[in-house]
């Protein structure tokens, strides 16, 4: 494919994605979830870090005179074990929305998926107060499998009282507390030595649709260590002598809440109130910043974070539905 034109109606049509479409894309973006804005060096970031071999599709729309309204994509999801599975999604500019822009994108990728050996076609970032994206998916054959939920805890209000105690237990374990910032400056390898926390756990993360995260050192460090949004004190770190054995990452925007990432335990040092106490080692983090309000997401299918975040009294927002449809 060129970047010659490949579909026009309705007033508008479809090209490959340019890199200056990063721009208008982030202004997209934010007009669809603006209380949880990005930026361009979000955007960029990801952009250089994309795995040059794995195979995506990426159209952007425009009107006739140019003007950049909309985004569809379709790759292969480099960052989970999902055989047979690839990801879509869609972003249009609320003035053009139900014009056909979303279903003219989705018609163009679901077929790249089928061409790539697919056999299910995952959307996994339709909010679920986006009401005309349900109506459309489910319209489109796609069918519900799940819900990420997102929740978001007011850091003015929280009292962190009711569970000073689980400072004591973690400290009489024989477990310490601290950051990589902190770690990088005695040793070498604290980034690998966290990666291998990451890696032993994440694989247990159950997800919608039979998937398991697989994660490498190169995706960790870009994703969680290096990111735009990344602050090494806000990377909080559970040991026990010198090994590590839990950690929760928050992730710092520029604007808008912040927003917990992950936090992993390894399984022969749970039950200790690790994660319990490294949630609020970083309430203290944030608020030190200026934060104001934390955010997190966890599936449906995995209770024992859910009712940990429920306890802290964080209160429920719209979730992140994931979609999936069949291919033949």
């Amino acid at each position: 494919m060129t970047s010659a034109q490949i579909a026009s109606t309705g007033g508008f049509r479809l090209r490959e994605f340019r890199i200056e479409d990063l721009v208008p894309l982030t202004g997209v973006f934010n007009a669809t979830y603006p209380d949880e804005p990005t930026t361009l060096e979000e955007q960029e970031h990801w952009e250089r870090v994309y795995p040059a071999d794995n195979p995506r599709l990426r159209l952007s729309a425009e009107t006739a005179a140019g003007e950049f309204i909309g985004l569809g994509q379709c790759q292969h999801p480099y960052w989970l074990d999902a055989p047979g599975v690839y990801n879509a999604y869609a972003v249009v500019a609320p003035a053009w929305r139900h014009r056909g822009v979303g279903r003219a994108l989705f018609a163009r990728l679901e077929p790249f998926a089928v061409a790539q050996g697919a056999t299910r076609l995952h959307v996994p970032d339709c909010r679920e107060d986006l009401t005309d994206s349900v109506r459309f998916l489910d319209s489109a054959g796609y069918t519900n499998i799940g819900v990420r939920f997102e929740q978001k805890l007011d850091l003015t209000a929280f009292d962190e009282a009711p569970f000073a105690a689980v400072f004591q237990r973690v400290a009489e374990g024989g477990y310490t507390l601290t950051t990589l910032a902190a770690e990088r400056a005695m040793r070498a390898d604290a980034d690998q030595a966290l990666f291998a926390v990451a890696d032993a756990v994440s694989p247990e993360v159950p997800l919608p649709g039979d998937v398991r995260i697989r994660l490498t050192y190169n995706d960790f460090v870009q994703s969680t260590l290096e990111g735009p949004n990344t602050d090494p004190a806000g990377i909080l770190i559970a040991k026990q002598g010198e090994g590590y054995v839990a950690l929760t990452a928050v992730s710092v925007p520029q604007a808008g809440p912040a927003i917990t990432n992950a936090t992993y335990v390894l399984p022969a040092h749970r039950r200790h109130g690790l994660a319990l106490a490294l949630k609020l080692h970083s309430f203290r983090f944030l608020r030190a910043r200026g934060y104001v309000e934390a955010r997190t997401h966890n599936d449906t299918v995995n209770p024992p974070i859910l009712r940990l975040n429920e306890r802290l009294g964080y209160q429920r927002l719209p979730g992140w539905l994931v979609w999936e449809k069949r291919l033949s």
